[in-house]
């Protein structure tokens, strides 16, 4: 039962569950920014926070809605890139790709997720990203996103 959607919620200024989980909730850098004519809501850690600060070069985090047998969300992190991105801050760059697969091969697939090109059609270029988490865990960035 989701009480947050109901009729009868609280505002989030007296709702102790969401003071609660706001407190709890380790993304507490938030930036919005303009991508691809849509907003996009990026939120961090405070580790992520600390491991972008360390590095020389700003971090690129590609968002990639992958076309295969199945269609695949991934987020990949990067030093350089040849696609338009979006500064969000001096050591954070974000870009978003629709790509189709080379093959239909599960085994390649899973194994290297081969890209063939930019997935330009009607309906790829309708879907754009909502919002995007970004964390460091084990000495690696990792990230998700939702359309």
């Amino acid at each position: 039962m989701n009480i947050h959607a109901s009729y009868f919620a609280l505002s989030p200024a007296f709702n102790p569950f969401y003071l609660l989980d706001k407190w709890r909730n380790p993304y507490r850098y938030q930036h919005t920014i303009n991508l691809r004519g849509h907003a996009l809501a990026i939120s961090w850690t405070q580790r992520a926070q600390r491991a972008m600060q360390e590095r020389s070069l700003p971090l690129i985090v590609e968002m990639q809605l992958y076309f295969s047998c199945v269609v695949k969300k991934r987020v990949i992190f990067h030093d350089h890139v040849e696609f338009d991105l979006v500064d969000v801050s001096e050591w954070l760059r974000v870009g978003f790709r629709p790509v189709q697969s080379a093959s239909c091969d599960p085994d390649e697939f899973a194994r290297n997720y081969p890209v063939q090109r930019p997935f330009d059609s009607y309906a790829a270029a309708k879907m754009n990203p909502r919002w995007l988490l970004i964390d460091y865990k084990n000495d690696s960035f990792v990230g998700e996103f939702g359309l």
